[in-house]
């Protein structure tokens, strides 16, 4: 008869961080479940995992009786996001495995499955270790993320190269399209050297479980295929891709012809408006630059066109260019400085656009070919 007592909005945020975890519909049920295990005398292990990716935490709670159970992510964070904010009582019967759940006048029975069948989450313990901080990791994933391939989730392309050397973190994703590389100075104290290629999702998710944490630098190791990113009370695991990451540096131009400075709001705004009426097949809005001027179209050909205009710094000369307005717009989503460089080769070269202020970041954007 497992028994315990923890605070609901205790419970609720533990559930929160794990659930991302749950596969939403499997083969095994299990999987859709969250295992919750009582450790020591006062605390808690909550755990899910869809086999790819597994987010485990431990949280403060009064145990009254050991044990474990494993109850359905989804309808336990419901009912628990309806409590009031009060302490919630659980009590197992582990002869049918229901557990119930009060708090206040509330009562719910909730069916569980054994927690013998969920699987036993492998984690990738070696003294092989790597602390950084976390907050040039954050800003690194936010700056690469929005640009992995979203086709195929086995392929190099839906994952993010994550490279470290000596002081160095290297950042880069690409989807055929779109290349985004940033590089962020850390300490290393430990002197691994890394690189692999990590799943985009396992990286949101990581950046999705920082809410409300206190700490500065996150463990890393990676062994066997797997990586754990280790925080005081949680820890992220999750398989990496296999397979050899494009060579991207040859790809990135090392000068250009043309150069073009943006405010990147006002850029964003044009972009905006002017996409109104781009051909949704295509996303395309054409750009023409030609003294200190950008102007913005697009068409769609039985609905009509728009028309835009913004200042720029440009003196070359008249240039027409076109791209997948999208791809420029996420890029800007993650810019931190005011105004953006737009560096170009021609109408038909890759254009690398980068924030004015850093330059450590850049997005090289293939352009399209209109007639």
């Amino acid at each position: 008869m497992m028994q315990f007592t923890v605070q609901k909005d205790v419970i609720y945020n533990g559930l929160n961080v794990v659930g991302k975890a749950a596969a939403s519909r499997g083969i095994q049920p299990v999987l859709s479940n969250v295992l919750i295990e009582t450790i020591e005398d006062n605390s808690l292990k909550l755990c899910a995992t869809d086999l790819d990716i597994s987010i485990e935490i431990n949280i403060p709670s009064i145990i009254v009786k050991k044990g474990s159970i494993t109850l359905p992510s989804k309808k336990l964070f419901e009912i628990i996001s309806k409590l009031p904010s009060e302490a919630v009582i659980f009590n197992l019967n582990e002869e049918n495995n229901l557990m119930e759940i009060k708090c206040g006048k509330s009562k719910f029975d909730i069916k569980g499955i054994s927690a013998s069948e969920f699987p036993q989450i492998e984690y990738p313990e070696s003294d092989e270790f790597i602390n950084i901080d976390i907050n040039p990791l954050l800003k690194a994933i936010k700056q690469t993320t929005f640009a992995t391939a979203t086709y195929d989730t086995n392929n190099v392309l839906s994952g993010v190269l994550f490279k470290i050397k000596e002081n160095n973190l290297e950042m880069a994703a690409t989807d055929g399209n779109r290349l985004t590389r940033v590089k962020e100075k850390i300490e290393n104290k430990e002197k691994k050297d890394y690189s692999v290629v990590i799943p985009c999702r396992t990286l949101k998710e990581f950046a999705g479980i920082l809410s409300g944490v206190e700490d500065k630098t996150v463990s890393i190791t990676v062994k066997n295929s797997q990586i754990l990113f280790k925080l005081k009370d949680r820890y992220i695991t999750s398989r990496l891709i296999e397979g050899q990451y494009p060579a991207y540096e040859q790809l990135i131009p090392k000068n250009y012809e043309i150069k073009a400075v943006a405010e990147k709001n006002s850029l964003n705004q044009a972009i905006e408006r002017a996409s109104t009426m781009v051909n949704e097949r295509t996303n395309i809005v054409k750009m023409n630059f030609n003294d200190n001027k950008l102007k913005l179209t697009a068409d769609t050909p039985d609905l009509g066109d728009s028309c835009d205009e913004i200042e720029v710094e440009y003196t070359a000369e008249d240039l027409n260019i076109a791209f997948n307005h999208k791809y420029i717009q996420d890029f800007l989503k993650v810019v931190d400085s005011d105004k953006v460089v737009i560096e170009l080769n021609g109408a038909l070269a890759g254009t690398l656009f980068k924030p004015a202020s850093e330059d450590d970041f850049l997005c090289l954007i293939m352009p399209v070919q209109v007639n």
